[in-house]
């Protein structure tokens, strides 16, 4: 396996598309590591109105904002992404725990 190329360092559309498909893996594998834990937190909570919290959503979406700037990432791009990804997970949370409660 050859080393990552720095986005700089790819010549051709293929050098990037190779690079793309390297941290796109990288990112299904956190998704996946995520998903665990969300997995995890479904088990624990036992009441389906528990998936979902304002206030710990809205730190989550602050922390995602500032941690976006840091890295010179479209804030309101990452917020979408994450308020995505933080409804999806109340879905799959409720479900499990309705699930478990029948």
């Amino acid at each position: 396996m050859t080393a990552p190329k720095s986005p700089e360092a790819c010549e051709t559309k293929d050098d990037v598309r190779v690079e793309i498909d390297r941290v796109d893996q990288a990112l299904l594998n956190l998704f996946a590591e995520r998903h665990r834990y969300v997995t995890r937190m479904a088990q624990i909570k036992t009441d389906p109105h528990e998936a979902r919290d304002p206030a710990r959503i809205e730190a989550v979406i602050a922390k995602v904002r500032d941690r976006s700037l840091a890295l010179d990432l479209d804030e309101d791009q990452a917020e979408l992404v994450w308020r995505t990804l933080i409804d999806w997970n109340i879905n799959y949370e409720k479900g499990i725990i309705a699930a478990r409660r029948r």
